[in-house]
């Protein structure tokens, strides 16, 4: 994919941290879905369900909508979800007062053995004023991998990224010398 635009972000990205630093109260809650059109397991594979219409996915804090989902466990316990919709939102609290993480895009996909979120489609990634936006975005939560490919047309002809990172804010300081003199 040479000829597409890229960035690679390892751990430069809070906005990529955020997404493992999720809370991780939320593993151990239960997880509710709701739809308008209600959620169907498949007969022959009782571990793969969709739900359709005005879906929401509430885990702890995390919330995720879309218009169709699709949530797959194997016999080992490994995860997929497929969430597509005009669309698709998420929002979780961080661990540690780390604020919210928050997404928007068309198509998200999550593979829980390959430690994978794909984000496709218009995709935004915001965490504290640090912004992420791009054709495709892909996250690795095992070691932490950023990975912004570009969007829409630019001057060159070819999709660009963008990534805005929020400078540190230093903590008051005192005056070289001590304290200020009246």
């Amino acid at each position: 994919m040479p000829n597409k635009p890229r960035i690679l972000l390892a751990g430069l990205l809070l906005a990529a941290a955020a997404l493992a630093q999720a809370e991780q109260a939320d593993r151990d809650k239960n997880i509710e879905i709701t739809s308008d059109n209600g959620c169907v397991s498949e007969l022959k594979n009782k571990n793969v369900s969709t739900c359709s219409g005005n879906v929401v996915v509430v885990q702890g804090t995390l919330r995720l909508t879309g218009d169709k989902l699709t949530v797959s466990q194997d016999k080992d316990g490994n995860q997929t979800l497929h969430a597509t919709g005009r669309i698709v939102t998420f929002r979780q609290k961080m661990d540690n007062d780390g604020g919210w993480v928050e997404g928007q895009t068309s198509v998200l996909d999550y593979d829980s053995a390959k430690h994978l979120v794909v984000l496709t489609g218009n995709a935004r990634v915001k965490r504290n004023g640090d912004l992420s936006i791009g054709n495709v975005i892909r996250y690795n939560t095992l070691d932490e991998t950023f990975e912004v490919v570009g969007g829409g047309p630019s001057a060159s002809g070819q999709g660009r990224a963008v990534v805005i990172i929020q400078p540190k804010k230093k903590a008051a300081s005192q005056p070289a010398g001590g304290a200020a003199k009246p």
